[in-house]
């Protein structure tokens, strides 16, 4: 087991600068029924690679009012955000629903895990929703709920073994279920890079990177009150957030995915290419950059923003 992790290298830059269905669960629909918006696209000419896409923000001097900027031409982008003021948000896969601050969807975008309390909630319309108890839930790539629940990490199964204790859900045409153990530890947050490959934050506050169970990375982090990690579009990069403030970027090996360093980053969405990405800072500015490539690719963008999102 690698007991390092290069994320101590990046945590070191951000202080200098200051884990598709429920398979078998509620149906995770294709809400574009067509190709990814990100495959539709069609690049003008001089538009650099990578580039295409509608960043979403929320603007501070608007009350937090959700805002849209189109970065071919900057300019504002058709149609408007969903109609939503929250400084911090989780935005649906095809930009047309935000959640609150939190939220995690599905692949698809069809179910949204809202966590509140003890528990989380499962929504996927104004009429299905469901009372979960359990915290930290997350989907894997092909859509599988994973969450903790009494102490250890579970998936929702339907392939049950005889004997396991059986579960159905309102509204589901009483499909049978099963809680499987993934980890047998509880983590406060995690993110899937594959269907078997995950990074969490466990309660004592350390990070692992587990591939089938087996923890092939770990590393201490430093005090905090709060973390999360949130994945980039092709899951290819994860950022690690504590207390609010960007402390790394890393792959699914633990290998440093380094950003130029504009300040104390509160905010940041990758681009659907993940060639590009936007930040914002503590004072609200907000910057495009490449990642790796240091400041040859950094440009301020005429806006200020409390949260990101790129679609």
């Amino acid at each position: 087991m690698r007991t390092w992790l290069v994320l101590a290298a990046v945590l070191a830059v951000a202080a200098a600068a200051a884990a598709d269905a429920l398979r078998g669960g509620l149906r995770d629909r294709d809400v574009s029924g067509a190709a990814p918006a990100a495959e539709r696209r069609i690049v003008p000419p001089g538009v650099p690679s990578g580039f295409m896409g509608t960043v979403f923000y929320s603007d501070p001097a608007d009350g937090c009012r959700l805002h849209s900027l189109q970065l071919a031409g900057f300019s504002a982008a058709p149609p408007p955000p969903p109609d939503v003021q929250a400084c911090r948000f989780s935005l649906s896969p095809d930009g047309a629903r935000a959640a609150p601050d939190g939220s995690v969807w599905s692949p698809f975008g069809g179910v949204v895990a809202v966590p509140h309390g003890d528990g989380f909630s499962l929504e996927a319309g104004p009429s299905a929703t469901i009372a979960v108890r359990g915290r930290a839930p997350a989907f894997k790539p092909d859509g599988t709920l994973t969450q903790v629940r009494d102490g250890k990490l579970v998936e929702w199964a339907i392939d049950c073994n005889p004997g396991e204790r059986l579960f159905t859900l309102p509204e589901d045409n009483a499909t049978a279920r099963c809680f499987r153990t993934v980890y047998p530890h509880p983590v406060t947050s995690l993110a899937w890079f594959s269907n078997s490959r995950f990074a969490a934050v466990l309660p004592h506050g350390g990070l692992v990177i587990v591939e089938d169970g087996n923890v092939l990375v770990r590393a201490d982090l430093p005090q905090f009150r709060r973390a999360s990690l949130e994945l980039s579009p092709k899951r290819s990069f994860a950022t690690l957030w504590l207390d609010g403030e960007l402390a790394g970027t890393f792959d699914a090996g633990g290998g440093p995915a380094p950003i130029a360093p504009v300040g104390t980053v509160t905010a940041l969405a990758w681009a659907p290419s993940e060639r590009w990405l936007v930040a914002a800072t503590r004072e609200g500015a907000v910057f495009l950059l490449r990642p790796d490539t240091g400041d040859a690719r950094l440009r301020r963008l005429d806006i200020s923003a409390r949260d990101l999102a790129w679609r």
